[in-house]
């Protein structure tokens, strides 16, 4: 009889703990507020790092080649700079996507 209860309180701590575990990845997965985490430039903010000139003009959305590049190889915060004067953000280090770009969301660059 005692055998039997024991087993029965350690299969209650057993379905608690599993409770307690999907509570914790449904919280973190749904629920937790994870967009302050997330790169997202505001519109027209001051450009970060060093400029990389490209010779086209920026007319808003995705535009190839993949301009921040560079950014992957020397790990020194990057903006794009267009022929038109726009620039826009590359993604914060560690990345390296042209995040601006992609976005639609341009940046202001220094002496601009």
């Amino acid at each position: 009889m005692e055998q039997l209860d024991l087993r029965t309180q350690f299969g209650k701590a057993v379905v608690i703990l599993i409770v307690a575990i999907a509570a914790v990845l449904v919280y973190e997965s749904f629920i937790a507020d994870k967009s302050g985490d997330e790169f997202k430039p505001k519109e027209n903010q001051p450009c970060e790092g060093t400029a990389i000139e490209v010779d086209y003009p920026y007319h808003g959305g995705m535009l190839g080649p993949h301009a921040c590049s560079p950014q992957c190889d020397d790990e020194v915060q990057h903006f794009i700079l267009y022929t038109n004067g726009k620039a826009t953000q590359c993604q914060k280090l560690p990345g390296c996507l042209d995040w601006g770009e992609d976005q639609g969301v341009t940046c202001v660059p220094p002496q601009a």
